[in-house]
């Protein structure tokens, strides 16, 4: 591919193409590794070098793009047209049969009605409860009732479980992460919670091998701390 970027020999100091762009002059371009993918921009995640032709170079390879506009398309494999197959009863997706007196039934006449979990059911009005599912007044009441109560218990326990857990200001802080999985992040250009917090789960995943839903459940923890 000629699009290359230009790194200094170490000995010579004479500029050669190099495998890929760091991530630090992606970052400073203002691209993230999704970004690159898309646009086919090689990416040398061991290279922790960072040269400002590189980073005039992508912008410039950026600003081609964007002048190309409608002319550029992302063309799709098309699916193999299959024969429809015959529709497959599921369960409910709801943590309402969580609740004390609530069947699998109730569950799904609420979920019917537009209920999908407990704490709608806990934002209701018992009247618009009673209107929506046909339920008798008193019947919706104590049910509202209960999906209160739930919410009031699981925040009451989430709260001392929040006291037990030590501060988060750092990588090394998040649950189950390990000196490896910092290293990796680090040569991607990834060092601090706002760095993580920004890259794409799936396309870091791909490249350290660290698993996805542990990137999500990270990313996850850095966003309820920003709400803090």
């Amino acid at each position: 591919m000629a699009f290359r970027p230009e790194i200094p020999a170490p000995q010579t100091g004479n500029l050669r193409r190099g495998r890929g762009f760091s991530s630090k002059e992606l970052k400073d371009a203002g691209l993230s590794l999704a970004d690159a993918r898309w646009m086919a921009i090689p990416i040398d995640s061991r290279r922790k070098s960072h040269h400002p032709e590189n980073v005039k170079m992508l912008k410039d390879y950026v600003k081609r793009i964007k002048k190309l506009g409608k002319g550029v398309t992302v063309t799709k494999p098309k699916k193999k047209t299959e024969k429809a197959a015959p529709p497959i009863t599921t369960p409910i997706d709801t943590d309402l049969t969580e609740l004390s007196g609530v069947t699998k039934k109730l569950a799904e006449t609420l979920v019917t009605a537009g209920l999908s979990d407990i704490h709608d059911l806990a934002t209701i009005s018992p009247r618009r409860l009673a209107r929506k599912t046909d339920l008798k007044r008193n019947r919706a009441e104590k049910l509202v009732e209960t999906a209160r109560k739930y919410q009031r218990e699981k925040a009451k326990i989430a709260r001392k479980e929040k006291a037990k857990e030590p501060e988060i200001t750092e990588m090394k802080h998040l649950p189950e992460i390990t000196g490896d999985d910092i290293k990796k992040l680090r040569e991607l250009g990834v060092e601090t919670l706002e760095d993580l917090k920004n890259e794409n789960p799936r396309d870091l995943s791909l490249i350290t091998g660290i698993s996805e839903t542990r990137i999500k459940e990270w990313r996850k923890i850095i966003r309820a701390l920003d709400k803090q």
